[in-house]
């Protein structure tokens, strides 16, 4: 198993722009800002480019994010994406055909309270969406026997001693798989998720 003792957040505040770790965080965060913005009428034909400017404004300020407690993170890559889809669609007003109708500016309303449901909706699918990423990432430092426990004990609820006799080992390492993969995940998430 790879260790790291910090997370992906902290890695990246630290990390040169050739970093794979910045790699890792377009593979986490691109696939879940482009499907919000495809829920924008109007953003659909340049969403790739409007998804590319949130993640650079995410990374020129990410040095200086400051964690305000839990979901912080999520909460101020929301606010970056209404900020640049605003922005957007100001910038195109002179054209025709362009600028914010109500129904756009009631979704980035909505998605910007924080006690909305599009916002909640947004957290949850955040954190759905992250942490499955995170799993693909941190899935090859681990044997397949240790990944296979985890899941089959962890994800899908099958009882430790089930799990054990399937993959022929013991139920102590059973335990310790689960327990060695979230100690992993927990680590590499760090302010991603709450």
């Amino acid at each position: 198993m790879t260790s790291t003792s910090a997370s992906l957040l902290d890695r990246l505040r630290k990390a040169p722009a050739n970093s794979p770790d910045w790699s890792k965080l377009n593979d986490i965060y691109l696939p879940l800002i482009k499907s919000w913005l495809a829920r924008i009428s109007g953003t659909r034909d340049e969403s790739d480019d409007l998804a590319q400017e949130v993640l650079v404004v995410l990374v020129r300020e990410l040095r200086t994010f400051e964690p305000r407690g839990k979901g912080s993170f999520r909460a101020w890559l929301r606010q970056i994406t209404v900020n640049k889809t605003r922005a957007y669609f100001k910038s195109r007003r002179n054209r025709p055909l362009a600028g914010l109708g109500k129904d756009e500016d009631d979704f980035l309303s909505q998605l910007e309270d924080p006690n909305s449901e599009l916002a909640k909706e947004w957290d949850r699918e955040h954190d759905r969406h992250v942490s499955q990423k995170l799993l693909e990432l941190v899935k090859i430092d681990f044997e397949p026997t240790t990944w296979a426990a985890f899941c089959l004990f962890a994800l899908d609820g099958m009882p430790a001693k089930m799990v054990a006799e399937e993959l022929g080992i013991s139920e102590n390492a059973v335990l310790l798989s689960k327990s060695r993969i979230l100690k992993r995940l927990r680590r590499e998430a760090g302010d991603f998720l709450a």
